[in-house]
């Protein structure tokens, strides 16, 4: 099909697009789940790759067709050579989803200067130039709108305003006031929820993503956002979710790519993590001397001479094999069944099923302080410590390896969302280099 060449509802969908700001984002809603338009307009993207350099009205078809897609990084080279002024709005709108206010405010500075009375533009302006610092550009950009209280989209500006003043419960209340008339506003969702994020309020936030995740298609920054902050609550499966989500329609999405490559290696941590505390607490158990146990001397005896040291040699012995000892009897043998009742062991069992819980700390080396200065400068970046730790080492402005010995435990712990899980990972890596955090 030539670019020229497409059906005519496709031909109908694309004229009322193209006219229509609030109709454009009616029917990109629609393409997210209408698989027979998306493949039609994919068709139509598809059709002007032969190298030919597409006309102006070529151009804002093909761009009009990749914002209903969701292709917002895509359309830019074609918006470029469009002449009409709504492809440019709708241009600005796909940089505003990409969370680039600065390119989405000088676009929209252009389209208000063709159409000075457009009022979606102005207030798309208006949020723009507030999302980069410019809240008395954008309050005197607003204008004469600011009374008309009942319009989600005033609302919105109004809070993109109040938030970039520093007004911050203010642009809440307004957030909140565009949500209870527009439940579907993306943008007043997801600054709701980045400002309980920044806040601490991590179910709050949470909740108000996952709204606006559920609005299609989904915005890149909602789905990054929400990625990270099941990240930092140890949802790596969660995270990782979102950040496929993102790559199945961007998959050179760079920052998704890095993020799940995070999320995949931290998921993966902590199950080695678990296994190899596990592993450490078996082999403390089992390496039990059997002297430690209050045992009769003649058990004690028999024992010893079977060469039973530990209670790992011992759990290898069936009842058979210690009956047939000589002077071994069944007093004998309840006596052992019970020393090892209280370890949740018992005869004949293999090693792979003993079961421990918890982490014995206990197992972590003491290490001294000081070390050679060549260590103590280097980065704590380059550590290969998981996203997690990282975060909480930059929340406390630990750079260096002299920076993170200089913390107590208690400092680390006192961070929000360090656990124990970091504190150990960190202990281990500072062991293998002689050092210890500050007692």
């Amino acid at each position: 099909m030539s670019i020229t060449e497409f059906e005519p509802d496709l031909q109908r969908i694309l004229e009322s697009a193209a006219a229509d700001v609030g109709d454009a984002v009616a029917l990109r809603r629609r393409a997210a789940s209408d698989a027979n338009l998306r493949h039609s307009l994919s068709q139509l993207v598809e059709a002007g790759d032969g190298g030919v350099e597409p006309s102006p009205e070529q151009a804002e078809r093909r761009a009009t067709a990749l914002f209903l897609l969701g292709k917002d990084d895509s359309m830019a080279p074609f918006a470029q050579r469009a002449d009409a002024y709504r492809v440019k709005h709708l241009w600005a709108l796909a940089e505003s989803y990409q969370d680039r206010p600065a390119l989405a405010a000088e676009i929209l500075t252009t389209c208000l200067e063709a159409e000075p009375r457009d009022e979606r533009v102005r207030l798309q302006l208006v949020a723009a130039l507030a999302r980069v610092g410019r809240g008395d550009e954008a309050h005197e950009a607003l204008g004469d709108l600011a009374g008309q209280e009942d319009r989600a989209d005033v609302l919105f500006a109004l809070g993109a305003i109040a938030e970039a003043q520093g007004n911050y419960d203010e642009a809440t209340d307004r957030y909140q006031a565009a949500v209870g008339h527009d439940p579907e506003n993306v943008d007043a969702l997801f600054r709701l929820a980045y400002y309980y994020d920044l806040h601490g309020d991590d179910e709050a936030a949470t909740a108000l993503y996952e709204r606006a995740r559920r609005l299609k298609p989904t915005r890149t920054n909602v789905l990054l956002n929400l990625g990270i902050l099941y990240e930092d609550r140890e949802e790596f499966e969660q995270a990782a979710a979102c950040y496929r989500q993102i790559l199945t329609a961007f998959p050179n999405h760079t920052r998704a790519k890095a993020f799940l490559a995070d999320a995949e290696s931290s998921k993966s941590m902590v199950l080695d993590e678990d296994m190899e505390r596990n592993e450490d607490r078996r082999n403390q158990l089992l390496r039990t001397p059997i002297s430690d146990f209050e045992l009769s001397v003649r058990s004690r005896n028999c024992l010893a001479k079977m060469n039973i040291i530990t209670l790992g040699d011992l759990i290898q012995r069936s009842e058979a094999e210690l009956l047939a000892y000589k002077n071994f009897g069944e007093t004998s043998l309840q006596e052992i069944k019970d020393i090892l009742t209280t370890k949740a062991l018992r005869l004949g069992m293999r090693r792979e099923e003993v079961q421990v819980a918890g982490v014995n700390e206990a197992l972590l080396p003491e290490v001294p302080q000081g070390a050679d200065p060549g260590l103590l400068a280097l980065p704590v970046a380059d550590l290969g410590m998981s996203i997690r730790s990282r975060k909480c080492m930059e929340a406390l402005g630990i750079q260096t390896v002299s920076d993170l010995v200089s913390h107590s435990e208690q400092d680390l712990l006192r961070s929000r969302n360090f656990g124990q899980t970091s504190m150990l990972e960190i202990k281990q890596k500072l062991a293998e280099m002689g050092l210890g955090l500050k007692k």
